[in-house]
């Protein structure tokens, strides 16, 4: 059995696995929803999420898995008496701003770290999770995105043991695999065409006008190989000429 403070190459290659399969999300879904399930048998919660949050106008969109299942919820403004709680208490001691007050969005937030689980049920927000019957939680920062603060979330309830050092290692470890697919994720929903990075670096510079063999000089290639470049990319995108596939990821070509 792994250590509690150790983290093993098997869960080394247990994180890995869980990204390799991950499988196309629902159609509206902000994240994928197999992600959080594997994540969720390898660090075992309550309740793990994937949130995106706009501040200014207090706008929650959540993708989660519990034991009932995937779920997703959207909210805007203060709907019902936790959310008007929630947002009063959002920058207070007690509150979820973390890493949009401290600008660290590198390092795990752990509850337990922070607060005895008897100081934090007597805050207003911490009294509200103590009703629900969450003792601990993990919040994983990641740098926002177009300015909505994006982070995956951890709860476990009174019957089960803090989070570990070993688990919040693998979360960590984590972290960055969960922001890329993210990113990806976005684009996806964005309508962004599926294009490997080579192929941008192509289509960015025929957005200039540059000619196929001005492109393999900049780029270090043959013009044989641009050619096949752009005959992938015509495929990919459904085009037939060089102004229809400019015209198609114009709207993209800063972002990718």
């Amino acid at each position: 059995m792994a250590s509690n403070w150790v983290m093993t190459d098997n869960d080394v290659r247990a994180l890995l696995a869980v990204f390799e399969r991950c499988e196309p999300a629902a159609t509206d879904d902000i994240f994928y929803a197999d992600v959080l399930v594997g994540l969720r048998e390898l660090i075992p919660c309550a309740d793990i999420s994937f949130q995106l949050m706009d501040v200014a106008e207090q706008r929650l969109r959540v993708l989660y898995v519990t034991d009932e299942g995937v779920e997703r919820e959207e909210t805007v403004g203060q709907t019902d008496e936790f959310l008007q709680l929630f947002w009063q208490e959002f920058w207070e001691e007690d509150g979820c701003a973390g890493p949009l007050a401290t600008g660290d969005y590198s390092t795990l937030l752990h509850q337990a770290e922070t607060w005895s689980k008897r100081a934090y049920a007597n805050t207003p927000l911490g009294s509200q999770f103590a009703a629900m019957g969450l003792q601990d939680e993990v919040l994983v920062p990641m740098t926002p995105l177009g300015g909505t603060d994006r982070r995956l979330l951890l709860f476990r309830d009174g019957t089960s043991p803090l989070f570990s050092e070993r688990e919040k290692a693998m979360l960590a470890l984590a972290r960055p695999h969960v922001a890329e697919l993210h990113t990806r994720r976005d684009r996806e929903l964005r309508g962004e065409p599926n294009l490997t990075p080579r192929q941008w670096e192509v289509l960015r510079r025929v957005a200039t006008g540059a000619s196929n063999t001005q492109i393999a000089r900049e780029l270090g290639l043959s013009d044989a190989t641009v050619r096949k470049h752009l005959e992938n990319v015509f495929l990919r995108l459904g085009v037939q000429s060089r102004t229809e596939a400019v015209a198609r990821v114009l709207a993209f070509l800063d972002a990718a």
